[in-house]
């Protein structure tokens, strides 16, 4: 384990992303003294993703210089300004409940509070508190307990408990999402990982190079490209599935001037045997399927071959993680075909609209779920532009974490 500099580590997270299903808050100080502790609510408004921060009282009665430095760079990423009004109405808008965090006798520990979806946050002076006329415009009074020997709490340091308890009640018990299909190959499974092992073997087995083959990672090199073509059509249904796995194998040996449909068929049946049993996972894949299993129900939702996708999920331990998997042949259609999100829908006895499919390519994972009405999450491991409506987009499995 070695240090990780935050923006490298939250780079993937994205603002919009966090609050595509909750407001963001809005937070209020009233008539803070030091400029440090206004530069750090600022820079908290800004780790948050809150629009803006309103500071209660007179903007001339401080050392804006003296802000701003506390506030570093926070200070041009957020909205932040100076009001003598009172009403709170006035500047909070009227769909937001209002929460105080001050030590009332009103007020209900936050732990064990239910906090509103929409807030504003506020926090009084560092010496004086909130005023009983700005606590009775409050909808809610939270206190946070402080076990220690110095029983108050730094404003900003009161604010950011409350912020990120906020953010956690929101992840926790406000999902919009109840369940998560995925696709199999190159989303969780390292398809092309596992294939490389396979033609290592094959290379070897049937000494492709007294053939003519320089090498096994050529000759993958020559296959791939050909067995991305032949899919898109067996995919429209333009071929069968013993035409692909036969012309997969036999194109390659022929660019080698290799013509025997014999070997072609020995190499396709070695490859199907041997392709899903060498296990290779897509980094984060079983640290991302802990983290989501107790949460959700999980999915999958796969066009590869019954026998081959049933084997790489009981020899990869995923197995368990799920509780239904739709392969296309089961179907009779595959991705993008809207019917097998249907099927795999009903399946599941899911809604369309309280469910997120995951997956990693935009034509078939993702404009396939999109028209039966799915929210959809692409994986895009090097962040390759993409075109075309997504609902979620990340770099690293582990970070469907951040939204889910």
């Amino acid at each position: 384990m070695s240090y990780l500099k935050s923006n490298t580590l939250f780079e993937q997270i994205r603002t919009e992303d966090v609050y595509r299903h909750i407001p963001r808050p809005v937070l209020l100080a009233d008539h803070l003294l030091t400029p440090d502790n206004i530069g750090a609510m600022i820079r908290l408004a800004d780790n948050i993703g809150a629009t803006e921060i309103c500071f209660l009282g007179r903007e001339e009665e401080h050392k804006l210089g003296k802000v701003r430095r506390a506030a570093a760079s926070s200070r041009d990423n957020i909205r932040w300004y100076f009001s003598e009004e009172t009403d709170l109405r006035k500047i909070v808008p009227a769909n937001k409940k209002i929460v105080a965090i001050e030590t009332a006798d009103n007020a209900t520990c936050i732990y064990d509070t239910e906090l509103p979806e929409d807030v504003a946050f506020i926090v009084g002076s560092e010496s004086h508190g909130l005023s009983d006329a700005l606590l009775a415009q409050c909808d809610q009074v939270v206190y946070i307990p402080v076990p220690g020997p110095t029983r108050s709490l730094n404003v900003s340091h009161a604010a950011a408990v409350a912020l990120f308890e906020w953010q956690r009640q929101m992840r926790i018990g406000k999902k919009k999402y109840r369940h998560l299909f995925f696709d199999l190959d190159r989303t969780l499974w390292d398809f092309d990982a596992a294939a490389e092992v396979a033609f290592e073997r094959i290379y070897e087995k049937y000494d492709l190079k007294a053939l003519g083959v320089p090498s096994a990672h050529e000759f993958h090199e020559v296959y791939h490209p050909l067995n991305e073509q032949l899919w898109v059509q067996y995919r429209a249904n333009a071929i069968t599935k013993d035409e692909l796995n036969r012309t997969r194998f036999l194109k390659p040996l022929e660019h080698y001037g290799i013509h025997d449909v014999d070997l072609a068929d020995h190499l396709s049946e070695d490859y199907v045997y041997w392709s899903p049993r060498i296990v290779r996972l897509v980094p984060g894949t079983m640290e991302l399927l802990d983290y989501l299993k107790p949460k959700y129900h999980l999915h999958l939702i796969t066009n590869g071959f019954q026998e081959v996708q049933h084997t790489k999920l009981n020899g990869s331990g995923m197995a368990p993680y799920f509780e239904t998997l739709t392969v296309s042949e089961e179907v009779g259609v595959k991705k993008p075909n809207p019917d097998i999100f249907l099927y795999a829908l009903q399946k599941a006895g899911a809604q369309a609209e309280e469910s997120l499919m995951i997956g990693d390519e935009m034509a078939v994972d993702i404009d396939g779920a999109r028209a039966v009405g799915m929210d959809t999450l692409l994986f895009n491991p090097k962040g390759e532009p993409v075109e075309g409506e997504r609902t979620y987009e990340v770099r690293d499995l582990r970070d469907i974490k951040t939204i889910c």
